[in-house]
């Protein structure tokens, strides 16, 4: 099941096309991580699917009912969100910052209750400090903790990671995890750290200029980053005779003319064998790809 979907948005500013026909899908219990530049689209769509903006044209879904149904208010009340930044009232406490916050959600929580999310966020010990003397950190654990008053199945989380330490960025990544196994909430998370996102997402979608370029499950995107020798053909149905001929047991042949090979090779000798069976090869590199590395070069071949 997904718990977000959108069917061709669209969200225009004027003349400047910010959202452009974005396909997305976010299954339940995912870590779906959002990947993209700054002004490709990914806080335009957090702050569409929280209401903060209307579509120009398509929609969404949230939970399976649609944004043009009158139920989405309800469904909008199972998701929370951090989006820019949170809001955080700098001058209280916070244990009355999450008072503050109950009082606009409509909720009332007893003291245990609210000390129980300040423990699950490990904030417990920050007795009666303002928030304007937390670290950046303890910010961002904070405003997850206003985020989960509601007890949310859905978190949007946008750059929650930007600007924090490296035990900053541990913190908040393990306790991300923790919320998706052990609370069953699923998460959208844009980040510029990508290497901090290979380590928690399930699920990616690598934005662009507003296009949505593609998405994958993490054992796709490990299967075309694994470490291969990647080369480019002509002929597709050639090298696939000649790679079972040349006894190569793992490879993958892409439509457009790409191969990879897994198995271990001696380059010199591959290459001069595949010349003696006349195949033609146009280019042929090493592959092992980080996700910052695959996207770059995903990125590099769209056209807008």
């Amino acid at each position: 099941m997904y718990l977000v979907e959108t069917n061709d948005l669209v969200k225009k500013y004027g003349k400047n096309i910010v959202v452009d026909h974005v396909n997305m899908h976010i299954p339940e219990g995912s870590i779906y991580g959002f990947v993209g530049e700054n002004g490709s689209g990914k806080t335009t769509i957090m702050r569409l699917l929280t209401g903060l903006a209307e579509p120009t044209s398509g929609g969404y879904s949230l939970f399976g009912v649609s944004n043009r149904s009158n139920k989405i208010y309800d469904k909008r009340r199972e998701m929370s969100a951090i989006v820019e930044t949170t809001s955080l009232v700098p001058s209280m406490t916070a244990i009355d910052n999450m008072i503050f916050q109950e009082m606009y959600l409509g909720i009332k929580l007893t003291p245990e209750q609210r000390m129980e999310l300040l423990t699950k966020v490990h904030l417990e010990n920050v007795g009666k400090k303002k928030v304007k003397n937390f670290s950046l950190g303890m910010k961002q654990r904070m405003g997850i903790a206003l985020a989960l008053l509601n007890h949310p199945k859905l978190m949007l989380l946008d750059e929650p990671m930007n600007g924090l330490d490296p035990q900053g960025i541990a913190e908040l990544r393990d306790l991300l995890i923790e919320l998706n196994k052990d609370e069953g909430i699923t998460v959208l998370i844009s980040s510029h750290i990508l290497s901090e996102l290979e380590k928690i997402a399930s699920v990616y979608g690598f934005i662009s200029h507003g296009h949505l370029i593609e998405e994958l499950t993490v054992e796709e995107l490990q299967e075309r980053c694994r470490k291969s020798l990647k080369i480019k053909v002509d002929d597709i149905k050639q090298i696939e005779e000649v790679l079972q001929k040349l006894k190569i047991k793992e490879y993958k042949i892409f439509p457009n003319g790409d191969v990879k090979i897994y198995d271990e090779v001696d380059i010199g000798k591959f290459v001069s064998d595949l010349a003696s069976q006349k195949v033609h090869i146009s280019s042929i590199n090493s592959s092992d790809e980080s996700v910052e590395e695959y996207y770059l070069n995903l990125v590099k071949g769209v056209a807008y």
